[in-house]
């Protein structure tokens, strides 16, 4: 009996099919994956405290660092107040230099943050935030676009603007309502990253780190 030969559309296509059958049935193992009892995420910015001078005290794993605005390293600026979350200040801006090697089991590749603000800032640069990932430089700009600075290097930025409550310190009640940018940005895998945001009566919060 004659065998009938595929053409070369469908034997591409039966290639690619096979293929795909390949992958399905023999799934890679992620490189990263982690054991169930070993922390791989971790929010770093409820662990931090302000010392006597009014700025972060530097951990094995978190220090403060100077912000980047309008093109000049300002600071590291003094914070006002502690929050649930995070962190109240009343001038300049305040980034968090974060270093996991010792403090997750897993390397990350997501980290989420956010910034609280009122409404009723005066501030020239409000919304302004700071990012640096290994590899990048450090990329001070809203949080709108981000992901144009970030993307060329594998990052992906996802940003949501809101009205929230801005916490100015611990004590319970003392909020206000504003605004907040809530920042997701996942991609390469990372030990250390810096975030941070212009804290002219702002509040940066929920600082934490993970890997999916």
């Amino acid at each position: 009996m004659k065998r009938k030969l595929l053409t070369p559309i469908a034997a591409s296509a039966a290639v690619l099919l096979l293929a795909i059958a390949c992958k399905k049935n023999n799934p890679t193992t992620p490189v990263n994956k982690c054991a169930e009892d070993t922390p791989c995420s971790f929010c770093f910015g409820e662990a931090l405290e302000v010392g006597s001078d009014s700025l972060i005290i530097a951990t094995p794993y978190a220090h403060q660092v100077p912000f980047l605005i309008d093109g000049q390293l300002v600071g590291p600026s003094p914070i006002l107040n502690t929050t649930p979350t995070g962190f109240y200040g009343a001038q300049g801006g305040v980034s968090v230099a974060f270093n996991s090697e010792n403090t997750l089991a897993c390397v990350s590749n997501k980290i989420t943050f956010a910034h609280a603000r009122f409404a009723s800032n005066t501030n020239p640069f409000p919304s302004l935030v700071n990012v640096q990932f290994p590899g990048t430089p450090l990329i001070s700009t809203v949080p709108d676009s981000l992901n144009y600075y970030l993307n060329p290097y594998g990052y992906t930025v996802e940003h949501y603007y809101q009205p929230a409550q801005v916490y100015m310190s611990q004590i319970p009640g003392e909020s206000f309502t504003g605004v907040v940018d809530s920042i997701i940005i996942r991609g390469p895998e990372f030990q250390t990253v810096t975030v941070g945001a212009n804290l002219f009566e702002s509040e940066l919060r929920s600082m934490c780190v993970a890997h999916e």
